[in-house]
């Protein structure tokens, strides 16, 4: 039996059919709220829930009136146990349903305003940042959202840049008569957090080796040059749909018949080299990270192949910024979080506090209670996206035409097709909560990570489709969105966060969280105990393909967490 669902339409008082809208209702409780002095934006979203749930049950089959909604709201919010909350409601709306009269002439400055206080001496760049964050708060969200961040239940990512998008694959047609320099540049009217190159070397090797250090130059100064991060994707499995039909010019030359394998690994082993070399004119610390791809043909036992990987395990056992990831048959190709090959851009991330939803009221230290929860909170999440990707349309919309630095955001549906990323944030903590032990324990408590994995997957999924919008779990390959130094109970992202558990528990709890999830980055702690050679990181990461569902690995050293813990 089909699930009951909610009315698609709604009947305004004119008469007039507009779709409905759970998150209406949301922010018309919150702002109720707001009246009694007690703004609860968690609570306001789980009410609505209630709400639609049993509008699905009395309007199946029929289009209810805007005023039949607010009856059923008035009389579930009160059924609910807040009465206060339902005769606020009905306040307010007997205000809205009054008899409009003829407004007065409006004297002085309109009524919306933003005021930002600081101290005289504040450095201007603090004041300045400080004003973009509240104009982004109070322009791209709603209220309500605002109030969930300031509770610490949501972390807005991208307050300081409203008018871009986070991410986005560098497209081969971007700068293609002006080279390298210009894709980033054009790329950095529209994107304010990262740039991914999906498979460099295809490039490479239409220009020969003395291309390798201009290409590798020429990326790191425009990465810093335009404040952009670089995700550097190397030896994918299958190379980018692009590789055999890029447009001439001077950074695409003209077609030619793919190269053998081996000579395209010399090209992914020469840009590698070159991009981390200790002693580069322009070093790439802090500028991007390399994402090294491994499949069945890098494990291969192959002498050559061998001390190939072998090279990668002793870069990345030494800190260089290198990740790991896994391509796997029938699997799409993570090119960074929350972006693949289907999905070219990231729209936007928001963080779930996975602990402090644990102390909302009534939740009482039951595991079930808050996995009941759980889905309000995506809900607020999936309702940032929504909000943000309205802004940038209207944006557009407003930018007159033609306009000279009209960026592409909104051409080839790039826009349409930009995902949010949801992160669980201090998922380690909020289980050690409930169970006294981590997700690197294993048992009841992973079990519990899985089911929370779980819940916000399905909940994203299907409501994200209900908005059109694509929607995933994953998290950053920092594992922070604020801190600098991530504790249990708040490293970002589908990991354990256990320094001292064995590799083998790490490698377990994130592959069951990570199979659900089908994205994110485990965090691989080595200590003096967990201390690895390159010949057993790389028979490692043979393993951790053969038999697990991770999707990314990057190695942290535990001692400075440790430290930082402590």
């Amino acid at each position: 039996m089909n699930e009951s669902q909610p009315p698609a339409q709604v009947a305004k008082r004119d008469g007039q059919l507009v779709p409905f809208d759970a998150d209406k209702i949301s922010r018309a409780l919150f702002a109720a709220s707001e009246t009694l002095g007690r703004p609860d934006a968690f609570l306001a979203r789980e009410l609505a829930d209630g709400i639609v749930h049993f509008l699905a049950l009395e309007c199946e089959g029929i289009t209810p009136t805007t005023q039949q909604i607010a009856e059923i709201v008035v009389k579930v919010v009160r059924e609910l146990g807040q009465p206060a909350l339902a005769e606020a409601f009905a306040r307010r709306g007997q205000i809205r349903e009054r008899p409009l009269v003829k407004p007065q002439p409006a004297e002085g400055p309109p009524a919306a305003e933003l005021t930002v206080r600081f101290e005289a001496h504040a450095p201007l760049e603090e004041v300045v940042a400080s004003c973009v964050r509240q104009y982004t708060l109070q322009t791209v969200y709603t209220r309500d959202l605002a109030s969930a961040q300031a509770e610490g239940l949501l972390t807005l990512t991208g307050t300081d840049a409203p008018n871009e998008i986070a991410g986005c694959v560098l497209r081969p047609s971007l700068g293609a008569e002006a080279g390298l320099f210009a894709a980033v540049e054009e790329l950095r009217r529209f994107v304010s957090g990262f740039v991914v190159l999906d498979g460099p070397e295809h490039l490479l090797a239409r220009q020969g080796s003395p291309g390798v250090r201009d290409f590798a130059r020429d990326l790191v100064l425009a990465l810093r040059l335009t404040g952009l991060h670089g995700v550097v994707n190397l030896n994918g499995a299958a190379p980018p749909s692009w590789a055999g039909t890029l447009a001439e010019g001077p950074l695409f030359a003209s077609q030619q018949p793919p190269p053998p394998s081996e000579q395209m690994r010399t090209w992914s082993d020469d840009l590698a080299t070159e991009l981390l070399h200790p002693n580069h004119s322009i070093p790439c610390a802090g500028a991007l990270r390399i994402d090294w791809h491994l499949g069945e043909r890098d494990f291969s036992a192959e002498p050559s192949m061998r001390e190939r990987l072998l090279h990668r395990c002793d870069l990345a056992l030494h800190g260089a910024p290198l990740g790991f990831v896994f391509d796997r048959p029938r699997r799409p190709l993570a090119l960074a979080e929350g972006i693949d090959r289907q999905h070219p851009a990231l729209l936007l991330t928001v963080g779930l506090h996975l602990p402090r939803l644990a102390l909302q009221p009534g939740i009482g230290g039951d595991p079930a209670t808050f996995l009941s929860k759980l889905g309000s909170l995506a809900r607020l999440a999936l309702s940032a996206g929504v909000q943000k990707r309205e802004y940038l349309r209207r944006l557009e919309r407003r930018r007159p035409l033609p306009s000279p630095d009209a960026p592409v955001l909104t051409s080839g549906f790039l826009l349409d097709r930009a995902r949010l990323v949801v992160v669980p944030v201090g998922l380690d903590g909020v289980v050690q909560s409930f169970f006294k032990k981590g997700l690197s324990a294993g048992g009841a408590a992973l079990e519990f990570g899985r089911q929370i994995v779980l819940r916000l997957r399905e909940v994203l999924r299907q409501d994200g489709r209900n908005v059109h919008l694509d929607t995933c779990l994953d998290g950053p390959f920092s594992f922070h969105l604020e801190s600098k130094w991530p504790r249990a109970d708040n490293a970002a992202g589908l990991t354990a966060w256990d320094s001292a558990a064995a590799l083998k528990s790490q490698l377990r709890s994130a592959g069951v969280l990570q199979g659900v999830a089908e994205h994110g980055t485990l965090a691989l702690f080595l200590s003096k105990e967990n201390r690895l050679a390159p010949d057993d990181l790389a028979d490692w990461l043979h393993s951790a393909w053969q038999h697990s569902d991770v999707v990314r690995v990057h190695l942290l050293d535990a001692e400075p967490l440790a430290h930082a813990s402590g």
